[in-house]
């Protein structure tokens, strides 16, 4: 039996018969407005029922709805008034060499987690005599882009919890 042959021991086909998937061009009709959606206007985040989740598809179909009312998610209202519960302190001097590696991965880790929790923002960067201060609208996002930078980059990570915030340094 020759490798063309056989079958991959992971399938991403769908299981479910061919009239219970919604096709790529039907998501549009798929989703119905119900009284209680809005999003946030900002990011783009769509809200039912208090819960906060990404849909393009579902943001794009309350955009063409007149009654589906604007708001701002609790990300963007945090960042919105300022109020961070974390902060990230890259003090490495790897920084300087590795500085779009390590703000692409920055970015990225963002993006995994805002998909699964609207709520995880990066609020802002500064620096400071040559340390970056990431400032986070989440205790989980500051610790783990901590985590990925020390996985990624080696390093020394420190994490110092309070009730209401964390600190995240990355060090040398």
């Amino acid at each position: 039996m020759s490798k063309s042959d056989t079958t991959p021991a992971v399938s991403f086909k769908s299981n479910a018969p061919e009239h219970h998937r919604v096709k790529p061009e039907q998501h549009h009709r798929a989703f119905q407005v119900q009284p209680g959606h809005s999003y946030c206007r900002v990011c783009g985040a769509v809200n039912f029922h208090k819960h906060w989740y990404i849909a393009p598809a579902q943001e794009h179909a309350l955009k063409l709805d007149k009654s589906a009312s604007q708001t701002l998610c609790p990300g963007c209202s945090r960042v919105e008034q300022e109020l961070f519960e974390g902060e990230l302190i890259l003090a490495n001097s790897r920084f300087a060499e590795l500085c779009g590696e390590i703000v692409a991965l920055i970015k990225h880790t963002e993006g995994r987690c805002w998909y699964k929790n609207p709520t995880a923002k990066i609020a802002g960067a500064t620096e400071e005599d040559g340390i970056i201060h990431v400032m986070t609208t989440t205790k989980f996002l500051a610790e783990r882009i901590g985590k990925e930078l020390k996985q990624a980059f080696k390093g020394n990570l420190e994490i110092k919890r309070t009730d209401t915030n964390v600190k995240v340094y990355w060090t040398d």
